[in-house]
């Protein structure tokens, strides 16, 4: 196919929605040509939630595989959905990147795994697109960690020779690109802030940081969970929502002991520290994107955290910051169905380049 479409699926850690973006290739720089974002219905979201919390070990092999279908179902849905707002035919679009959604990441486990639910042969079936999934998987394969894969996409468009740039791309998980292209999990981003509000206000995300806004930091419950064994660990490394989690959470204080606000005040201050003091003293300039760009009170800690470092969103370089992801997996899709290897061993720990994701065709008989 000589099509220069291709899409990028793929739903976050806070599970808040799957994003579709439809990219055009034909330009030296990647152009966004429409996005959807699609809800999650909400009993699989819950049943996704509690399986990737572990709270729930009830899960059969037939129910997990009933999720598995169902994931690909409501992925396909949002596909759809994009491919009629954007008037696109499914024949016009060469591949779709699907990074289905992430269950358990265990890349120190002996030996390493990853698990993403979401079956992309039926994805392929259902859409009549050729699917590019598994590249946690691939990766993981060639030594890797897996994850983050976002600084891929951050060194193509936003690399600048004039001003040493990092990127930090603000999810349920947070990840840095360095100027020099190394990149690695910070983590958390929004997960434990999203986590908090709900459990304790029935809020799905704390809109603009105001609850966070109204609490006192507790400098040492801070403290003390920068201390984790996960902020001193050199990279590479990732993480999940299967390790920052309430459950992490409540191993590390008495929870009851402080006022509800500060220790939301507190988790957004974990958060802009923990990628404070992961950028480079040699840069001038961030630029983030993802979901916490919208969070007013997390960037205004975070700029306080940066004095001297110019803060802005993505948008100040052409991409809007809540379809970067969303471009990265147009990205590798259309990497891998064109035979071009990826570089991640100054992010994920890789020991070569590799073909980063395995193809699925809607016709096995049939050869793009």
């Amino acid at each position: 196919m000589n099509s220069s479409l291709s899409i990028g699926v793929l739903s976050g850690t806070s599970m808040d929605g799957i994003d579709v973006v439809l990219a055009d290739f034909s330009a030296t720089f990647p152009q966004i040509i429409a996005t959807n974002s699609h809800p999650y219905p909400d009993q699989l979201r819950n049943e996704l939630m509690r399986l990737a919390r572990g709270t729930d070990t009830g899960y059969g092999l037939d129910s997990l595989l009933e999720l598995h279908y169902q994931v690909a179902e409501i992925f396909t849905a949002a596909i759809l959905a994009l491919l009629d707002q954007s008037n696109t035919l499914a024949e016009n679009v060469a591949c779709i990147g699907f990074h289905g959604q992430t269950i358990a990441h265990r890349p120190l486990a002996d030996p390493p795994w990853t698990l993403q639910l979401g079956d992309p042969g039926k994805l392929s079936k259902l859409t009549r697109i050729t699917v590019v999934s598994d590249f946690r998987t691939t990766d993981i394969a060639a030594g890797g960690q897996g994850a983050p894969l976002a600084p891929l996409i951050h060194q193509q468009l936003f690399q600048s020779d004039k001003q040493p740039t990092a990127v930090v791309n603000i999810g349920g998980i947070a990840n840095i690109t360095q100027a020099d292209g190394s990149g690695y999990d910070t983590g958390p981003g929004n997960c434990l802030l999203d986590a908090w509000i709900r459990l304790r206000q029935q809020q799905k995300f704390d809109q603009n940081g105001k609850w966070a806004s109204k609490g006192q930091v507790q400098k040492q419950l801070v403290d003390a969970w920068l201390a984790d064994d996960y902020f001193q660990a050199k990279a590479p490394k990732s993480t999940g929502t299967d390790y920052f989690n309430l459950d992490w959470l409540s191993q590390t204080c008495d929870l009851n002991h402080y006022q509800a606000e500060d220790i939301q005040a507190s988790l957004a201050e974990l958060t802009a520290r923990s990628i404070a003091v992961a950028i480079s003293h040699d840069t001038e300039r961030l630029l983030l994107c993802g979901g916490g760009v919208h969070n007013t009170d997390l960037l205004e800690r975070l700029q306080q955290q940066l004095i001297g470092i110019e803060v802005s969103s993505t948008a100040s370089a052409g991409v809007d910051p809540d379809w970067v992801e969303g471009l990265l997996f147009a990205w590798l899709g259309w990497q891998r169905i064109h035979n071009i290897k990826v570089d991640t061993s100054k992010i994920t720990g890789a020991c070569k380049p590799i073909l980063a994701g395995a193809i699925y065709h809607p016709n096995p008989q049939i050869e793009v």
